[in-house]
Parts: structure tokens; sequence; C-alpha cells
């Protein structure tokens, strides 16, 4: 498995072209604004986009959508069920939460998109592709991490960073965010961590140096 990360937008949210050593298919996890990294580079490698996995529905990770869509017609793209209301009803639940939470950002970059965003997201099932889809909630009520055991890697979003874990005033619960920590402190030490935001990191480390997995 090869991962090429990105980093999009003013909050520099993490994006990550998934593909195989072999093939060109290729699965791409969350899909910030402005979405120009991974679209050049997968259009450069010649990829073929199989699917979006999305960690959670705030808006920093799925304005991309917009132009993924665009780009690719068709394109399945995953959330997680408790959050599809980040999406449904004209988006009311995100345009609330940028109200309170960025209004900036709402007026700079979400006005033009909200219109045009795909409406025909699926909820996950059990499994993604190569990886195991473990619900996560806590930063959000539908955030989910990606797990490859085979491949040592787990893409978080915002539930675990490198020495902290995501914030939940924004619609999440730090009791469940506490639970979902708990799974994850069950994983190998060896696994990769790839976060949301910020560098990567490993179970290990953060067994052993993040307050939050002690």
């Amino acid at each position: 498995m090869r991962i090429q990360p990105f980093a999009e937008g003013p909050y520099g949210t993490s994006c990550y072209a998934v593909y195989e050593y072999s093939g060109n298919e290729c699965v791409i996890i969350d899909a910030p604004f402005p979405f120009r990294g991974p679209a050049s580079f997968i259009e450069e490698n010649g990829l073929a986009p199989a699917a979006i996995y999305l960690t959670h529905g705030h808006f920093d990770h799925i304005f991309g959508l917009v132009k993924a869509r665009k780009l690719w017609p068709g394109i399945p793209i995953y959330i997680g069920k408790e959050d599809m209301g980040f999406i449904e009803n004209g988006y009311s639940g995100t345009i609330s939460l940028l109200q309170s939470a960025d209004p900036l950002f709402l007026s700079r970059y979400a006005a033009p998109l909200i219109d045009e965003m795909p409406d025909d997201i699926s909820a996950y099932g059990e499994a993604a592709g190569p990886f195991t889809v473990i619900p996560t909630p806590g930063h959000t009520p539908g955030s989910v991490s990606l797990w490859s055991r085979d491949e040592k890697v787990i893409f978080t979003g915002d539930t675990l960073f490198s020495g902290s874990v995501g914030r939940t005033d924004l619609g999440g619960s730090l009791q469940d965010l506490l639970g979902s920590i708990r799974k994850l402190k069950e994983l190998p030490p060896d696994t990769l961590v790839l976060p949301g935001h910020g560098p990567m990191t490993d179970i290990g480390t953060e067994l052993s140096s993040n307050p939050y997995m002690r």
C-alpha cells in the first residue's frame, strides 16, 4: 500500500490518496477544500479513484467533494451514518455549525459550494475497500477510523492526533471520544496513525506520551 498525504485549506486539513504498488486504482480519504493537491497528484500519476471515504462530516473535511465530483462524476462517497445530518436537508447542519464556529469560512468558502455538493452520499457498511471501519464517535457522532490490520495503518480523522485528541464542542461528546480512544489503545503499538490534521504518529508513541491514551 502506498499513501500520499496532502494538507489543504486554511485548517491544514489532511487528505490521503491510497493506492497499490501495481495497478492504478486508488481511494481518497477525506476531501478538504480546495482539493488542489489531491486532484493534481491523481491526474499526474494516472490514478483512477474508486471511492471517497470521509472520516467525519465537518466542513473542513467535506467541501472538496464539489471539485471531486466534477472531476470524477458518480464516484461513490461514504460517511458515518450518524454524520449524514451534516449533508442532508440542504446541508443545514453544516451551515448552522459554520455560523457559530467560523462565519468567515462560511462567507469565503462555503456559500458558493453548498448547492452544488453531492446529495447521494452513502453511509458506511462494515468495510471500505482494504479497510475495516471502526466507529470512533466523539469528535462528531458519526466519526469513523479506517484501519488496515495487514498494513498496520489507521486513518483516525479528528479522533486521535499526535499528542492530543479532537475537540468535542462542535457537536461532539467527550464521553464518547474517550470511549473511542480506549478502542484505539487496543491496536498494535506499531500501527501507524494518520490523523486529520498534523503529523503522523503511531499507537506506541501515543500510549507513552499522549495524556488521553494513558
